[in-house]
């Protein structure tokens, strides 16, 4: 080898390995929540969910999450939400609207032609091998993600922070895990002076007034497990076996609880339940709490009696749960958290992390008229 070739052959290395160094510095591998290895060139810019109210965990680590996203099931949005939305954003509009994911009928074609880069799919999708093989014979990175935090596991936030990674989003979201693991830790760190079996009984009603009394949660699933995080015993823990199941009107009158939370939101309007949700009035929220309360059963209830009666928006369970433990905990130990509020929680999200803040009545308690307690019947 010529003086001459040898220096246009350290010139072409180093070339190489300058050009070459950014593209595996910006390469991204993960394990998602099925044990599946996905990995992406560099942070995904187009993506498809297949869960639409993962919009607002996104929301909370990027900065522009609307415009990452490609297509969406905004099914379990309601319209005032959407429209909360769109004016933090109007290019929401935009987004390819997908449907049929939660009824096994996921469009694979129609999401391939949108040439996505990343598909994030719900955990519903892990054995669905169907889907992911042909996304992945498409040369599209298909992510098993549940973005809602799990507060009973090792890491309750390892959802988000999966999303973040595939989005280049880590260093942003590390504002909102620590904001997330503060709040856990003041709850569980005041807890842990009392004793389990005189915390209070709390009847969790989902869906409340959709129909006769009471649909409640199972031990360890979602909304109830929230309750006994927050220091309350769920009744439907003892008896439903899955997620969720009906209680008897005989079990509910011998347990008696302490306290009701009813789940609610838009949707329950026109079958005359709990409304309350973005863009909704406290007055709306609190009437319609006051009529689920006085239905047959939950009217004869020691916590209506005292007063102890609440309702949540359901779709608040979801990736900003912390303000819905942060209710809990106060309503159930009301005492002991007089100083957690759970709209200073809210309120600091939406000036700290949210890209698309969100407004309205997402919790309301009996009490919160004119101080009256209601007549024990």
């Amino acid at each position: 080898m010529t003086a001459r070739a040898g220096l246009r052959w350290l010139f072409a290395v180093a070339v190489a390995v300058l050009t070459s160094a950014p593209l595996a510095a910006a390469q991204i591998s993960v394990t998602d929540q099925a044990g599946r290895t996905v990995t992406l060139a560099e942070p995904a810019q187009r993506i498809v969910l297949s869960e639409g109210s993962d919009m607002i965990g996104l929301a909370l680590i990027d900065p522009q999450p609307v415009a990452r996203v490609v297509a969406w099931n905004p099914a379990r949005i309601d319209a005032d939400t959407m429209a909360a939305f769109r004016a933090a954003d109007p290019g929401i509009d935009g987004i390819a609207v997908l449907k049929g994911t939660w009824a096994g009928g996921f469009p694979v074609e129609r999401v391939i032609a949108l040439e996505p880069d990343l598909v994030l799919l719900h955990p519903y999708y892990a054995n669905d091998i169907s889907v992911i093989d042909k996304l992945q014979a498409a040369g599209i990175a298909a992510a098993i993600v549940d973005i809602t935090p799990q507060i009973r596991a090792a890491d309750p936030l390892e959802g988000l922070k999966l999303l973040a990674e595939l989005t280049g989003n880590r260093e942003r979201a590390a504002g909102f895990v620590a904001f997330y693991e503060d709040h856990v830790e003041k709850i569980r760190s005041r807890l842990a002076g009392t004793d389990p079996a005189k915390r209070p009984r709390v009847l969790l009603e989902a869906h409340a007034g959709k129909g006769g009394c009471c649909a409640s949660t199972g031990k360890g699933v979602g909304i109830g497990d929230l309750i006994e995080f927050a220091g309350g015993r769920n009744i439907g823990s003892e008896v439903i076996p899955a997620t969720i199941g009906e209680l008897s009107a005989e079990y509910v009158l011998n347990a008696d609880p302490e306290v009701y939370i009813g789940t609610g939101g838009a949707y329950l309007e026109a079958a005359g339940g709990l409304v309350l949700g973005t863009g909704r009035a406290r007055e709306q929220a609190l009437t319609s709490l006051q009529a689920v309360t006085q239905r047959p059963v939950v009217r004869d209830l020691q916590a209506i009696a005292e007063a102890r009666a609440h309702g949540i928006w359901m779709p608040l369970t979801g990736a900003l749960n912390i303000v819905v433990i942060d209710a809990f905990a106060r309503w159930i130990h009301p005492e002991l958290f007089h100083d957690v509020d759970p709209a200073s929680t809210l309120d600091e999200i939406n000036r700290r992390f949210s890209a698309l803040p969100i407004a309205g009545t997402y919790w309301i308690s009996l009490d919160d008229g004119n101080g009256e307690q209601p007549a024990r019947r």
